[in-house]
């Protein structure tokens, strides 16, 4: 790779984001400040709060008796968003107490998953990131028990899913209908795996249990990953586009914060789940960030094949040459055809249905041409013919980019499938079919509130 453009907000942040660092990366992130002109660092802190990293930063600059040197005005302003997160965090970790002692007096197994634990784990600071949710793994066995605590605790399932909310697991999932607690502090994103069955990953789930380890959260006896399934798992939902700063962190501060790491194992977790490419993919993007990562683990790694992710990374690390900031390509476009997925699903009617259904179509088919060149990884500098090869690759850039998460396989039956329950709507004109808005009104609840209080998921 050739050497970078130069970039001070990409590189300070990067800096920061990190839980250690030595004393010459400390005096050069304090001479970098002192360089910077109030009007820039107001553009500092504007930049840390758009790439939502703005409370880990707030940590690290206390920590390191740096926040003074920056204007007032600024401080304060690190110091206001750090405290909104911190207060939603902790909010959330109570909440998650009631349904977690519930689980232990039922014999029901449970592990807390990603930045809940590194609340704990690796930070020992709950404002560290803005969660949107509470992850937690359980057997596929207790799930009919662990919705009916739900229940008990007059939680709100969100939408009916395409099964298992009130079934037994979906085979081709991997997790269940979320839920919100009645207070609307906590969302809980109750998942059986790591990864959806149906994508290209082969995890054996039961080989990631056998390698838990015990943990206490605010009390109460749970279980967490061990580093090893921790760092696949952070691997294996690495956005190609949804990665940043604030993804990568999660990744190297994990890296920093274990000392013992057996490479060998590593390696032979990330073959056996078919992860080596996603592993490359996410750590080079992580070192870039960091340093963090051994070379020697990198080696291990380097891709064999030119497939769709080693392409995204050459294309990716393209643009780190030319912008100083490979985050210029970050989009979260699989959210919003999720989101589509989601009205699709919970409105009966074949006009709604129709309506949602045209826009996945048009997600996928006419993306706006801000997302063209995100996928393309282009510049604002593009030429006309670069915009001309991403208005092609698009399409099939989009299906690639649903199809790393789900498969090819079930990418395909998933679009079928959504044409023939389009089409099997127009029944309910006849025979009406309660939709999630009218099940929320039975149970008394404003659709609006629910609306609400998920707005703010980023």
């Amino acid at each position: 790779m050739k050497v970078p453009k130069s970039n001070t907000f990409f590189e300070l942040a990067s800096m920061l984001s990190k839980i250690y660092r030595d004393e010459a990366d400390n005096q050069a992130a304090a001479q970098t400040i002192k360089n910077l002109k109030p009007d820039q660092q107001q553009a500092f802190f504007d930049y840390c709060k758009k790439w939502k990293v703005a409370p880990m930063l707030y940590i690290q600059l206390k920590k390191e008796d740096l926040l003074h040197l920056f204007e007032t005005s600024v401080a304060t302003q690190f110091e206001a968003i750090y405290s909104k997160v911190q207060q939603e965090n902790e909010r959330r970790n109570t909440e998650a107490v009631k349904f977690l002692a519930e689980f232990n007096k039922q014999g029901i197994e449970v592990a807390i998953l990603k930045g809940n634990l590194f609340i704990h784990t690796i930070h020992q600071d709950s404002g560290y990131k803005k969660m949107n949710d509470f992850d937690i793994l359980i057997h596929a066995k207790d799930w009919p028990k662990v919705q009916a605590i739900y229940d008990t605790l007059g939680y709100i399932p969100l939408g009916f899913g395409w099964s298992g909310e009130k079934q037994k697991p979906a085979k081709f999932s991997h997790v269940g209908t979320s839920f919100i607690s009645a207070n609307h502090h906590c969302i809980i994103g109750t998942q059986w795996g790591l990864k959806s069955p149906s994508s290209r990953y082969t995890l054996n789930i039961e080989e990631a249990w056998t390698d838990s380890l015990p943990f206490d959260f605010l009390g109460v006896p749970v279980k967490q990953l061990s580093p090893e399934y921790n760092l696949l798992h952070l691997i294996m939902h690495m956005g190609i586009y949804k990665c940043g700063i604030r993804d990568c962190m999660d990744v190297y501060n994990l890296l920093l914060a274990e000392k013992n790491w057996d490479e060998d194992k590593l390696v032979a977790i990330f073959e056996k789940t078919n992860a080596l490419e996603k592993a490359y993919f996410t750590l080079i993007l992580s070192n870039i960030c960091s340093d963090a990562v051994d070379q020697s683990l990198l080696k291990r790694l380097i891709p064999k094949k030119n497939n769709y992710l080693i392409k995204r990374l050459k294309s990716r690390l393209r643009l780190y040459e030319k912008t100083g900031d490979f985050q210029d390509a970050y989009h979260d476009y699989f959210q919003k055809i999720e989101i589509n997925l989601f009205y699709f699903n919970i409105f009966p009617e074949f006009h709604k249905k129709a309506f949602f259904y045209g826009k996945i179509l048009r997600l996928i088919f006419w993306p706006k041409k801000d997302i063209v060149l995100r996928l393309s990884d282009l510049t604002p500098q593009h030429s006309r013919w670069e915009k001309l090869l991403a208005l092609k690759r698009a399409p099939r850039l989009v299906f690639s980019l649903i199809a790393e998460e789900i498969g090819w396989t079930f990418t395909l039956l998933l679009f079928f499938k959504l044409f023939f329950d389009l089409l099997l709507s127009l029944k309910n004109y006849i025979f009406k079919q309660e939709s999630y808005f009218d099940y929320l009104k039975g149970r008394g609840i404003s659709p609006q509130e629910i609306e609400s209080a998920v707005r703010n998921i980023e």
